[in-house]
């Protein structure tokens, strides 16, 4: 990312500007530390990387880290390569998801497997992952390393049940919750740990960073399938209704059916065949005509209390309060 975006976003007034305000000099290092890690004597690698790593990605992963990593007593800089890693392993990830969901759309751009095609989009995922483990490997510990192959595996189970579970209305909350917190909440989670074990922390407030970090991502997730209903790609950078068109079951879908039943038969149906527009509009306008979205809403703030919550277990000060109003954030995106 170039000095001009950051500087760009120095004069941004959101609750995210001024959380990386507040970290600034890590942050650009952590640019650095992104560019260093993207680069490859072949020449697509880069070129498909820097498609998805330039269009706009807002960095909330690595922030988040870093904040936690001065929350909990050290300084953002002892974090930077680990919130570098962060970022890899996330792009890497959406790399492969647009492959594997048929994305036309990320971040406002068409979708790298649109432009490079499949296999050039899973091979760069797989390069920027085994980068983002070197960064780990040389400046994390065991305990990080461990706890990183967990979240990994996790990530990969809750994207092949949620494969598995495709426009099947047999998802409950149970397995809802287990999709989110293994494909998004656990990249959380652990870049909260590693700026608290960066910062040199103590055992509990490590597990509390953890936590602070599940919960948050939990509340980005539901927020994130709120949007899939309410905006299109102006806003949220993807396709309205992306995910239905998937035939993934989201918690807006999952409340909307508890309340309307003959929904599930629309849903199966839509992903027995080739989902046309007007099946994916019908099921929208019923979706947000239900008290579905109050309720996800409502899901999300219990989420975004817990991260309050766990605050609680560090000093007060600046970091906490940005990740207050970070964390709020993610409610107001939605209305």
């Amino acid at each position: 990312m170039s000095d001009a975006l950051l500087t760009a976003r120095a004069v941004d007034v959101s609750p995210l500007a001024d959380a990386q305000r507040l970290v600034a000099p890590a942050l650009q290092l952590v640019e650095r530390q992104i560019e260093q890690s993207t680069s490859s004597a072949v020449q697509l690698v880069p070129e498909v990387a820097r498609h998805l790593v330039d269009s706009g990605g807002k960095r909330i992963r690595p922030t988040l880290s870093l904040l936690v990593c001065r929350l909990a007593g050290g300084h953002a800089e002892d974090d930077v390569e680990l919130a570098a890693a962060t970022e890899l392993f996330h792009n890497a990830s959406l790399l492969h998801d647009d492959v594997v969901d048929r994305g036309h759309v990320r971040r406002g751009v068409p979708a790298a497997p649109r432009v490079y095609g499949n296999s050039a989009s899973v091979l760069v995922g797989d390069f920027l992952m085994a980068r983002a483990l070197k960064l780990v490997v040389e400046h994390g510990s065991r305990h990080l390393l461990e706890h990183l192959c967990s979240t990994i595996t996790s990530m990969a189970e809750g994207e092949v049940l949620q494969l598995v579970r495709s426009g099947r209305m047999t998802l409950n909350m149970p397995g809802y919750e287990q999709i989110i917190s293994g494909k998004t909440a656990g990249l959380f989670s652990w870049c909260c740990r590693a700026g608290a074990c960066q910062a040199g922390a103590k055992e509990s407030q490590v597990e509390a960073a953890a936590r602070l970090g599940k919960f948050f991502g939990m509340a980005f997730q539901v927020t994130d399938d709120v949007l899939d209903y309410t905006s299109g790609p102006e806003r949220s950078g993807k396709d309205l209704a992306n995910d239905l068109q998937q035939g993934k079951v989201t918690l807006p879908l999952l409340f909307a059916c508890e309340r309307d039943s003959s929904l599930f038969e629309c849903v199966e149906e839509l992903a027995r065949g080739e989902p046309g527009p007007e099946q994916c509009l019908h099921i929208v306008e019923r979706v947000i005509a239900s008290d579905a979205i109050d309720r996800s809403m409502e899901m999300a703030r219990d989420f975004c209390g817990k991260v309050s919550e766990e605050l609680g277990s560090f000093a007060g000060g600046p970091e906490s309060e940005v990740i207050e109003r970070l964390t709020a954030h993610l409610l107001e995106r939605v209305s």
